[in-house]
């Protein structure tokens, strides 16, 4: 039997060129004289595997003799079989075999698909659905065969486009824009052919561009949050023109899923990329009215706070006006998150006037809840840097009396230390005045956090009263220190950088 096979079988070649130059005809080859004979029971059991009934393979068996018996044309089309092969190479359905009665070769691949046997044709055909129909598709590409003349390693995917031509690097074929119409949506959301989609994209004319648009304006907010057509719409903001663009942000606002996209981290790229492609106050005004009420949310979330940093960054205080709102009434909320910190230092950063004012003055009413938490803590250390004058002596008013118990907190020591070094002399004097007063101001020379604090104080304070009192409460705690691991801290800093060593009393 596998000697009338291979007797059966014959190379084949292809002549493959452009899709303008391909007939729509070709040479038909007559069937082998080859006659198989396989056991009955041995074709259903591999047909119930297949999940095929024998039924219907030969009712398709009758169907094509028939059509091909009342068919004129020599065409013979590429089968892209489930589980069935032609194994003597010759196109249609009268020759149809299950995959597992191929004769084993070596270097021989059975894809998921099947092999897919061809003519000796000219061109390849695909049929691509189309508006329920066939549509007829050349494909140029150079495929690879195996020795029985058949297409190795070759899938079929739902919109009659082959998939993975067995090669890392896929080449593709030199289609129009025009010749992908319909099937955009599809191309976009593949991973191949996304990127075929997005080459296409590239130096298109007016009209193509317009082609592009139309088949992907109403799935664009879909594709925004696809892993691969996420790319393809990144590349439509690029090329559109200023008023395609307002109507992709206004499919965007339509959904009321703005919020929801921004949350995500495909979403929130793709929305940056629309935001860098604003022209215009209409656009702006329009994305800033839907964005608004998602502030507090947007703010908190780690994909989210990057949409709301770029608005802070690059659009006026008018057009932020509403936002800066929500985040002053939301101040605590924001500045006590780990995404919500770095919003609210942008805020202080790049804005002046009222409504800064307005974020500085939540600030300052929750200081001292906020000194202590683990977010918190570096707003306050920022508007600390910023060195204003009376935001400096509301803050330190907001903190006097709690001076020691924020030196030793994990996250109000850092306050403290920037408390000293960021004042003037005069501030930070009565800080360290104010953590001697307490009797249990030497506690903190063995403190894991507090003895930063008394090594910043001796760094800023000069020569004095002040300095001398410092120095007198390490020379009388030095044994003490000596035999525990923060305190030594305190003992070599003074050594390295003030060139004092104390000796132990004993």
């Amino acid at each position: 039997m596998e000697k009338d096979l291979r007797d059966g079988v014959s190379s084949r070649s292809v002549s493959l060129g452009s899709p303008s130059s391909l007939s729509p005809s070709y040479e038909q080859l007559e069937p082998p004289q080859t006659s198989y004979c396989f056991d009955q029971a041995l074709l259903d059991s591999e047909f119930s595997r297949l999940s095929v009934s024998s039924s219907s393979y030969n009712n398709n068996r009758r169907r094509s003799s028939s059509s091909n018996s009342n068919s004129n044309s020599n065409n013979q089309a590429l089968y892209m079989g489930s589980g069935y092969d032609l194994a003597n190479g010759v196109g249609g359905v009268d020759h149809f075999m299950p995959c597992s009665f191929q004769p084993e070769r070596k270097n021989q691949r059975v894809g998921d698909f099947g092999h897919l046997g061809v003519a000796n044709t000219n061109f390849l055909e695909i049929f691509v659905p189309e508006r329920n129909q066939l549509r007829q598709r050349e494909y140029p590409n150079r495929l690879s065969w195996n020795g029985n003349g058949l297409v190795s390693d070759v899938s079929m995917n739902s919109c009659g486009l082959v998939d993975g031509l067995g090669s890392k690097k896929p080449r593709f074929p030199n289609w129009s824009l025009k010749d992908l119409r319909g099937m955009m949506l599809y191309m976009a959301q593949n991973q191949q052919w996304s990127r075929y989609l997005q080459c296409k994209m590239d130096g298109c004319t007016d009209e193509e561009k317009n082609l592009i648009f139309m088949e992907l304006i109403e799935h664009v907010g879909q594709l925004m949050l696809h892993p691969f057509g996420n790319y393809v719409a990144q590349k439509l903001v690029e090329i559109c023109s200023e008023h395609q663009r307002t109507q992709i942000l206004q499919k965007v606002i339509e959904t009321n899923y703005l919020v929801q996209m921004c949350l995500t981290n495909l979403g929130s790229r793709s929305i940056q990329k629309l935001l860098k492609h604003f022209t215009t106050q209409q656009q702006i005004s329009m994305f800033m009215y839907a964005l608004s009420p998602g502030t507090l949310a947007l703010s908190k979330d780690l994909n989210g706070q990057h949409v709301i940093q770029h608005c802070l960054m690059n659009f006026s205080d008018e057009d932020n006006m509403h936002l800066l709102n929500e985040v002053a009434n939301n101040c605590l909320k924001i500045a006590t998150d780990r995404s919500g910190c770095c919003v609210l230092q942008k805020c202080l950063k790049h804005y002046k006037g009222a409504l800064k004012e307005r974020v500085v003055a939540g600030i300052i009413a929750n200081a001292f809840l906020l000194a202590e938490d683990q977010y918190g803590n570096y707003v306050v250390q920022y508007l600390l840097e910023l060195r204003i004058p009376q935001v400096t002596e509301n803050l330190l008013r907001q903190f006097k009396g709690r001076y020691f118990i924020f030196s030793s907190n994990k996250f109000g020591s850092n306050v403290v230390e920037k408390c000293l070094v960021e004042t003037v002399e005069e501030h930070s004097s009565s800080i360290i005045i104010e953590l001697f007063t307490d009797p249990k101001c030497s506690m903190l020379l063995i403190d894991p956090y507090g003895n930063f604090v008394i090594q910043k104080a001796l760094l800023v304070s000069k020569q004095g009263c002040i300095r001398n009192a410092l120095l007198e409460l390490i020379q009388s705690n030095s044994s003490m220190m000596t035999s525990n691991l923060y305190g030594r801290k305190v003992l070599t800093f003074c050594q390295k950088e003030l060139n004092i060593n104390f000796r132990t009393r004993r």
